[in-house]
């Protein structure tokens, strides 16, 4: 049975560690700020995000799930889960920035959005921040938005 709740500080040691190891941005991460969202298969961390809520929106970002839990809807319940946290916070709109995994946003009702859009919208991400301090990897991304 999977659980989705915020990661601890151990545990975001490890999902930290995970992250160098996949193909994914990781240099972007503030331990202070980037809030990190981990599903588990009993004390096993099967995937995670970060949540990085602004006053006018909120980024989820580094979504990944383990090889052998894929196809299985836990990224989906990653995905809701941080929609849930965004909407409790009253923030009205969740963002991602995505050049591989579009399709799969946008089956859970994500539109794509100017990446301009979502830097003026969320700029205290510290995602964008650190997008605003390379804009050369800013410029190949693309980003969608769910409005909550």
């Amino acid at each position: 049975m999977m659980e989705i709740r915020s990661a601890s500080p151990d545990e975001f040691s490890i999902i930290y560690a995970r992250l160098k190891t996949i193909p994914m941005l990781w240099e972007d991460v503030d331990p202070a700020r980037s809030l990190f969202q981990a599903a588990f298969d009993q004390d096993t961390i099967i995937g995670f995000a970060r949540f990085e809520p602004d006053e006018q929106g909120a980024l989820l970002g580094s979504l990944y799930v383990e090889p052998a839990y894929r196809k299985a809807g836990t990224g989906q319940a990653i995905v809701e889960y941080i929609e849930q946290l965004t909407r409790r916070r009253n923030i009205p709109q969740l963002f991602v920035f995505s050049t591989e995994a579009g399709g799969f946003f946008q089956r859970l009702d994500f539109v794509e959005t100017p990446v301009e859009l979502t830097v003026k919208t969320i700029p205290h991400s510290p995602q964008v921040e650190w997008y605003m301090r390379h804009p050369h990897y800013l410029a190949e991304e693309v980003t969608y938005v769910k409005a909550l």
